[in-house]
């Protein structure tokens, strides 16, 4: 049976705080897996988010095991190729493209989604399962013993456990580890489409100047600066700026936060220039440096931080994957600890991993004139001209070793191998100490 159609053995009931991408897909996996659902958020409604989201190989093979490949196909793009365009000049520095023999590989394609698709098609899937979700009901206590949660007009819900998957800022990671999290601004802000987070194709196609972004659908254009950079599809775009050069913003964040156009300081070449002045106000996200909790569950094993609440790291699909596998093997309360310092034990070491990563890809794009840049440049230029040649096996080779531990990566899998490895041992050691203890007791003589 496939692990997104088994059930647990025991059903029990979850409360989730926030219903973010994180909470809606945790929601939907774990009622999937048999279990009873209340997710409580913050928010007035549904999502507030606009701008696009990226899915990567190992988050779209989860979607689609999970029934969402009509909609997928519907609502998102394929794209397998970044081109590198200078922000200043506008000229073709270079391009990275994942050829299509070694994507296939990875069991899934490279999608680029509007957040308000994502979050719509999770948030249907997830009360279609039988989750149960309220808005309006921002969560100012936590407790583990017995678990329970008390909203800011004095309502209190109880489960037997509760999950965060309430951000960075979360409420129900203080009640783990005892303190708020620590964040460092990192200097920069990144700035979406406000009203529709999309840029229609028609209006790309009847402009001359950027008609040309509507020609190649599977590459996604990254103009690279000094300390700043924007990408984009043709739904949707991002731009990120310094904090330093952006006058009359304070110190507020989040997707409530609305930036007119005319007080950001675009002045880039010509036609990145003409695709950030069509937007009349834009979504300000600040950037911070975060570092993962230390612990993820409380000693009880009855309070669990998933998504940013327990790292810094936009991978909240492979989290409710592996926590829905987890958790479709539950037969007993006693196995709560076991099972959520195992989700710890697969996804920490994961998350890590990917955020060097991603701080990397930063790093590179934001890299200054000078000898590293030029490294680069010459490097993305020559991957260009490669990318017009036929690739014999050790170039195909060369690429999936490059991709392999990100995109390859199969949460599900993760999940079952170590059930098999470690909790099937722990079920056969309960059972063997069991019949022991039924043994009848000998006499001596």
């Amino acid at each position: 049976m496939s692990p997104s159609k088994r059930r647990a053995p025991l059903s029990i009931d979850f409360i989730i705080v926030g219903a973010g991408v994180a909470g809606l897909a945790a929601a939907f996996r774990l009622c999937q897996a048999g279990h009873r659902v209340r997710v409580l958020d913050k928010a007035p409604g549904p999502n507030r988010r606009a701008g696009g989201t990226h899915l990567p190989p190992n988050a779209t093979k989860v979607l689609v095991d999970w029934g969402f490949k009509d909609e997928l196909r519907r609502h998102a793009l394929s794209t397998r190729a970044s081109t590198f365009i200078s922000i200043d000049t506008g000229e073709l520095i270079g391009c990275l493209e994942w050829k299509e023999d070694v994507l296939q590989e990875t069991g899934a394609d490279y999608l680029v989604i509007s957040y308000g698709d994502l979050y719509n098609m999770l948030y249907r899937a997830a009360v279609g399962a039988g989750a149960r979700i309220t808005y309006n009901a921002p969560v100012v206590k936590v407790h583990s013993n017995p678990p329970r949660v008390e909203l800011q007009d004095g309502t209190v819900f109880k489960a037997d456990m509760v999950i965060g998957a309430d951000g960075p800022r979360s409420t129900v990671r203080e009640a783990v580890i005892g303190w708020p999290s620590e964040e460092v601004p990192e200097g920069h802000s990144a700035y979406e489409l406000w009203t529709s987070a999309i840029i229609p194709r028609d209006v790309l196609q009847n402009d001359p100047e950027l008609m040309g972004f509507t020609w190649c659908s599977f590459q996604y254009p990254i103009w690279t600066g000094d300390s700043r950079h924007a990408g984009g599809a043709e739904f949707a775009i991002h731009a990120f700026l310094p904090d330093s050069e952006v006058d009359g913003i304070d110190e507020r964040d989040g997707w409530d936060v609305v930036v007119p156009r005319e007080q950001l300081p675009f002045h880039f070449e010509p036609k990145l220039q003409r695709l950030l002045d069509i937007p009349t106000d834009y979504q300000r996200v600040r950037l911070f440096q975060r570092e993962s909790a230390e612990e993820w569950s409380d000693e009880s094993g009855r309070l669990l931080l998933i998504g940013e609440a327990a790292h810094p790291c936009s991978m909240q699909i492979e989290d409710a994957e592996v926590l829905g596998t987890l958790f479709s093997r539950l037969r007993d309360l006693d196995q709560l600890p076991h099972l959520v310092e195992a989700f710890q034990e697969l996804r920490e070491p994961r998350t890590r991993a990917i955020y060097a990563k991603e701080t990397k890809a930063f790093q590179t794009v934001w890299v200054p004139p000078g000898p590293q840049r030029d490294a680069r440049d010459q490097a993305l230029h020559g991957m260009m001209v490669e990318g017009h040649k036929a690739w014999d096996e050790s170039k195909m080779r060369w690429q999936w070793d490059e991709i392999c531990e990100v995109f390859g990566y199969n949460a599900r899998d993760a999940a079952e191998d170590w059930w098999v490895m470690w909790g099937m041992l722990r079920e056969r050691s309960i059972s063997q100490l069991y019949c022991e203890t039924d043994l009848p007791a000998v006499k001596s003589k």
